[in-house]
């Protein structure tokens, strides 16, 4: 029986891959991958290759890998719901109120993950290759990679946290769909230029240190005509921040946001710097030479998984998006903006970046 460690290393056969830093060719050495050029050597944990150049801010290199130990340990007795329910159990520096509602959202991300889609199917109008290859930053636990493993042969997902890349091979394995995993940072992409038809980063680009060179290297490695695919929580939205679940965080100036958070929650909240809809689009335009904004796509299955209160929420959005005046208002204070981005090689869009 092929075990996740030797189906991953399998599968990255098929990734075009150089060094995150220099992006020189690597040589794989049993558990290292080896830069040609500087030398740096990159380990290989539990059949995922860690690119990092800096650790996962929320916990770093050493307690990261522990908590992934941890994890893989536990994995094969436990089935998928189980094992994030484990995950939470050991991370005592969330409240336990906010534990169910991420775990609540970890389980809808498969739905989500329709939605992605389909809107990737609209914004193209309906010509999606199933041959074009995509790449996932920050997949988390895989939701997205499920789905897009439906209707594409190449798909890839890298986050920074090794040990949510653990959790995620659980729930590929369950659905019985081969994805390659990579740790690494989304600032410094271990693949070459022009590598994906397709970028995804979904609720990610908040969490990540420096935002204007996730936005370069997701256009360095996109081929021509590609798409860099971008959803976000809006700054300013009128409904409650979506990792603290308090409301006005985006409207405090950004050196009060840490300390109303940790005061309301006794959270951390020094590593999320949400985008408004000008803040974003300030970041994309200088770079890709068309950017459009849109609002996202509710799938219907998702919609089942909803309770009452939120399924009412969830009809006046869509009502009120329909509606021109709303559709405008919905991009400076809605819940989430959704970006594409097309990315088109020539002497004007070449002199921008």
């Amino acid at each position: 029986m092929v075990t996740f460690v030797e189906e991953n290393l399998t599968l990255l056969k098929n990734v075009p891959l150089c060094c995150p830093q220099c992006k020189g060719n690597l040589s794989q050495k049993e558990e290292t991958f080896v830069c040609d050029v500087c030398k740096k050597r990159f380990p290989i944990i539990e059949g995922i290759p860690d690119f990092r150049v800096f650790g996962d801010p929320y916990l770093g290199f050493e307690d990261d890998y522990k908590r992934s130990r941890l994890i893989a340990e536990h994995a094969h007795r436990l089935d998928f719901h189980e094992l994030l329910h484990f995950y939470w159990s050991q991370v005592p520096e969330t409240p336990d109120p906010l534990k169910k509602k991420f775990i609540q959202t970890v389980l809808l991300s498969e739905a989500k993950g329709k939605g992605i889609l389909k809107e990737l199917a609209l914004f193209s109008k309906g010509q999606v290759n199933p041959t074009q290859n995509v790449l996932e930053i920050g997949c988390g636990t895989g939701g997205f990679l499920v789905q897009a493993a439906k209707t594409f042969s190449f798909v890839v997902g890298i986050d920074i946290a090794l040990r949510w890349l653990i959790v995620a091979r659980k729930r590929l394995e369950g659905s019985k769909t081969k994805v390659p995993l990579i740790c690494c940072c989304a600032e410094f992409l271990p693949f070459p230029n022009e590598s994906f038809h397709w970028v995804v980063a979904s609720a990610t680009l908040e969490h990540t240190h420096e935002q204007g060179k996730v936005i370069t290297e997701s256009h360095r490695v996109l081929q021509n005509s590609g798409i860099l695919f971008l959803s976000t929580p809006n700054r300013y939205s009128l409904t409650v921040e979506p990792h603290t679940y308090l409301w006005g965080v985006g409207f405090l100036p950004r050196s009060w946001m840490q300390r109303y958070v940790h005061f309301l929650k006794g959270m951390d909240y020094k590593h999320i710097r949400l985008l408004s809809y000008f803040e974003l689009k300030k970041l994309l335009t200088p770079v890709f030479s068309k950017v459009k904004f849109s609002l996202p796509y509710i799938d219907d299955s998702l919609m089942t998984h909803l309770g009452r209160w939120r399924k009412f929420q969830v009809k006046i959005y869509l009502f009120l998006n329909k509606l021109p005046l709303f559709k405008a208002l919905l991009l400076l204070w809605g819940p989430m903006v959704t970006v594409f981005s097309l990315k088109e090689t020539s002497p004007r869009a070449e002199k921008r970046i």
